[in-house]
């Protein structure tokens, strides 16, 4: 076969590489604002192939990796995610990349005692690079996925972790761009195997290190939980004791002004009496008695601080989240529409929750002093509990990437809305 046929037959490992590049991608940042995602992530492997063969930069050479770097930082573009994930996610691909190819490379050619420089000629090793690129891809996206759901580590943390991986990407650049004109030795063999066992082990331990975080910060979640749920339950019984003890002192005060026949004082003695009432025994009814206990507390809180809660509620007796996502989720949206209405005039907040038998819709709409910069509808990436989008939105956008739902955010004429949805689990 002549050198020009092998030229174009050794691009689909290329192919195979960035398709699992996308898939990796796609996995860590999910869905950006780039649609149709497949338009583009296609555009983008027909762009790199025609720039791969116009400009013959071939394989296994500093140029080759100049290419794919370009391509695993281009290609994070049309995904979501924020810009330390998709540094992150980079990372990933240029060391699956170089491993998997490294050593495939090595192996095959200290089997076959063909020249390093000479083994991608070979039909079967190109085979096995396009397989070895797809199953690799298929299962770090696997992890991927997996570990951006899961993740607990703080940016420190990770950043730390991605140390090693990362001399290990520059040692796999060095064994590809160093290959002399001849087969790999036993010693290089065990080089590229022993980096490629290194990094799994790696993984390994920082997969063990984040699941004992995220185990800790679970039991921290759920004792603060626990603790709310507590404290609704007490302030509620706390409520009724009194009102209880108030009551006969109330209905001698009627009974005194209606003796005396001062009617009209005890009409506004009564309406006074019936609002204070009405305030701390708000009475939910969704079916759902966490639900509802949660909520008659947040309207307690808001009432003392001055903010007028509206409910727009069905029956939520079954809903897709269990009571520990329910409550972060309930919480921290109306802990932040609170905070944010009370410095706002006129202070509101509108709650709103729908089920369909496809979804659970949830939406607060709260007033706040002056319309928030959110740049691309998405979350500002302060830390600092500004009105309106504290801390705990981000804790609210964990719970939904859980569960595969999805939110919008906006704020306009001083209006910040928040609505998120999560699907309807199928039995």
């Amino acid at each position: 076969m002549n050198p020009e046929s092998w030229f174009l037959i050794g691009h689909i490992v290329c192919i195979s590489q960035w398709c699992a590049f996308i898939m990796v991608d796609y996995a860590y940042l999910g869905k950006g604002r780039v649609r149709p995602l497949w338009l583009w992530t296609t555009v983008l492997v027909a762009g790199e192939l025609f720039l791969g063969i116009k400009l013959n930069i071939g394989f296994f050479t500093l140029l080759s990796i100049w290419e794919n770097v370009g391509f695993v930082l281009v290609s994070t573009l049309v995904f979501g995610g924020t810009l330390a994930q998709k540094l992150t996610a980079a990372l990933i691909n240029g060391t699956m990349c170089l491993l998997a190819e490294n050593t495939v490379r090595y192996v095959a050619s200290w089997v076959t005692h063909t020249s390093l420089l000479m083994i991608w000629k070979r039909m079967d090793c190109l085979v096995a690079m396009t397989i070895t690129n797809v199953i690799v891809g298929v299962l770090v996206a696997y992890f991927a996925h997996r570990w951006k759901t899961e993740r607990a580590l703080e940016s420190p943390q990770a950043l730390v972790m991605s140390f090693f991986p990362g001399i290990t990407v520059v040692l796999n650049v060095v064994l590809m761009i160093s290959a002399e004109d001849k087969p790999a030795d036993f010693l290089m063999l065990l080089l590229t195997l022993g980096l490629t066992v290194a990094v799994l082990i790696h993984m390994g331990i920082v997969q063990m290190f984040n699941d004992q975080m995220a185990q800790q910060q679970a039991l921290h979640v759920q004792a603060a939980l626990e603790r709310e749920r507590a404290e609704a339950l007490m302030d509620s019984y706390t409520t009724q004791r009194r009102l209880t003890h108030e009551f006969t002192n109330h209905t001698d005060a009627l009974a005194l002004l209606l003796q005396q026949g001062e009617y009209e004082e005890a009409k506004a003695y009564l309406a006074t009496v019936t609002k204070t009432i009405a305030a701390n025994t708000t009475i939910m009814d969704t079916h759902n008695p966490l639900l509802d206990a949660l909520l008659s507390k947040k309207y307690e809180e808001a009432s003392r601080e001055g903010v007028m809660l509206y409910f727009d509620l069905p029956d939520l007796r079954e809903i897709p989240l269990d009571n520990t996502d329910l409550v972060m989720v309930v919480s921290n949206l109306l802990n932040n529409a609170i905070d944010a209405a009370a410095k706002a005039d006129p202070p509101e907040v509108y709650f709103r929750m729908r089920k369909t038998e496809a979804e659970l819709l949830v939406s607060v709409r709260n007033r706040v002093q002056k319309n928030l910069d959110l740049p691309d509808g998405q979350l500002p990436r302060s830390t600092k509990k500004e009105p309106g989008h504290g801390m705990g939105l981000w804790n609210v956008t964990d719970v939904l990437r859980k569960y595969q739902g999805e939110y919008t955010i906006s704020c306009r004429e001083k209006w910040f809305r928040f609505t998120c949805s999560v699907p309807v689990r199928k039995i």
